[in-house]
């Protein structure tokens, strides 16, 4: 996203000594010690070993914002976004302004490695009022404005390709129903075609039967005619009973 290497707030992890005075000594004393090996820890980059250090801190000094400034930091290390979150969430409504311009800072780069970029701007931007000179949150700011624009411009271009492929879908699919229609039309107008000719057939067929029987017809009257010149020429008559 950005200088993501710079020490910015991540590694703020000092505990100012006023704030323990309202707790006993003893466990003032041991918060203390606590946080400066989470510290320690912290700078080695041994940040599960520094998360316990600054959790066993809070059990001395529950109500210690800064403290739990410096369980966030380590969590977000971790890579445990939500749970760094909602550490930076405790801190806010503290009396030290530049600790809560760091916290919001914090804030707006865990939001962004949630992917909310909304919300990461601003946290940016709160904590610009905060702290106006800080170049870093300009710069993340900037940086998370342009992405988000550069989101939406792909969303819409994606948006309209979408929607590009569903008009050619639906032109495709009316080309196909029109395909179908006509398909079927012509297979109607081709069993049509093929009644007709059927009954045509049928017709012709009828005709070829009627044809031979007239044939057969005549055939059997040529005979008889033959056999009557037959007995003609032998001189003689041909006399027809009478029933």
């Amino acid at each position: 996203m950005c200088r993501w290497n710079i020490p910015f707030s991540l590694l703020w992890v000092l505990v100012v000594l006023a704030e323990l005075v309202a707790v006993p000594p003893a466990e003032a004393q041991s918060a203390r010690k606590r946080v400066k090996e989470g510290n320690e820890l912290f700078a080695e980059e041994k940040y599960d070993q520094a998360l316990n250090r600054y959790q066993d801190a809070l059990l001395a000094d529950p109500k210690n914002k800064r403290i739990h400034f410096n369980v966030a930091n380590a969590l977000y290390k971790k890579k445990k976004y939500e749970e760094a979150l909602q550490e930076y969430q405790k801190v806010l409504g503290t009396e030290d302004l530049n600790l809560e311009a760091q916290t919001y800072y914090n804030m707006g780069n865990t939001l962004y490695r949630l992917g909310k970029l909304p919300e990461s701007i601003l946290a940016y931007q709160q904590a610009l009022k905060l702290n106006p000179n800080d170049m870093d949150a300009k710069y993340n700011l900037e940086y998370v404005r342009r992405k988000l624009k550069e989101q939406s411009q792909k969303q819409s271009a994606s948006n309209q390709q979408q929607k590009r492929q569903q008009q050619r879908q639906g032109q495709s699919g009316e080309k196909e129903q029109n395909k179908q229609e006509n398909q079927q039309q012509k297979q109607q107008q081709n069993q049509q075609q093929m009644s007709g000719q059927s009954q045509e057939q049928k017709r012709r067929e009828m005709t070829r039967e009627e044809a031979e029987r007239i044939l057969d017809a005549l055939k059997n009257d040529e005979k008889k005619v033959q056999k009557r010149r037959k007995l003609q020429v032998r001189g003689k008559r041909y006399v027809e009973k009478d029933w």
